[in-house]
């Protein structure tokens, strides 16, 4: 039997990445996990920003950002760009920073994969932005590719599990084909 509980937490783990902007002239790098593909032809991908996070503000000064995935080995790194704002500290001084084709949108250098964005829509909220941008570019580090293709599991991507005590975890082993294994309940 299904319970109720508190529907403020979210009850799934989510993907963590690092979104990047240039605010005031500097890279600056923020923690993020409400993170999602939203449109497949044009790509496009949605991040969700509190109303008074700086990085926020580098979005809208540049129209552009960078999503950025972190591997297991950045766990340190990426919490502290979750636990520090960049009004107080320069963020980017724990990465190597580099620019793709919009020449706006800071990248980490460490992460395994990259996604350069061109923001084509604000959603506003009452405490948070959704921040939807179009896939300009997508860059790799070759050693996390396999055939042409990003290898996930090599890239060590981790999860930000909020309820009951906040926690990252690992991605757990693939063990189905999607839009495959459903084929067996079709009569």
């Amino acid at each position: 039997m299904k319970v109720k509980f508190n529907q403020g937490v979210t009850a799934y783990p989510m993907p963590v990445c690092l979104v990047g902007a240039n605010v005031r002239g500097r890279p600056n790098f923020m923690a993020v996990a409400w993170v999602s593909k939203v449109n497949y032809n044009p790509p496009m991908m949605m991040v969700s920003l509190a109303n008074e996070q700086y990085t926020a503000e580098g979005i809208r000064e540049n129209g552009t950002f960078s999503i950025n995935f972190p591997g297991r080995g950045l766990v340190a790194e990426t919490d502290y760009c979750g636990i520090v704002s960049g009004r107080r500290s320069d963020k980017s001084r724990v990465f190597s920073v580099s620019y793709g084709e919009l020449g706006t949108a800071p990248m980490i250098d460490e992460c395994p994969v990259s996604l350069e964005l061109k923001l084509v829509e604000t959603v506003e909220l009452s405490k948070t932005r959704l921040f939807i941008g179009q896939i300009a570019a997508a860059y790799a580090d070759e050693d996390y590719m396999t055939d042409g293709d990003v290898d996930v599991p090599k890239t060590e991507p981790f999860l930000l599990i909020e309820s009951p005590t906040d926690q990252y975890a690992e991605l757990g082993p693939q063990f189905a084909e999607a839009f495959s294994v459903g084929k067996t309940l079709v009569k």
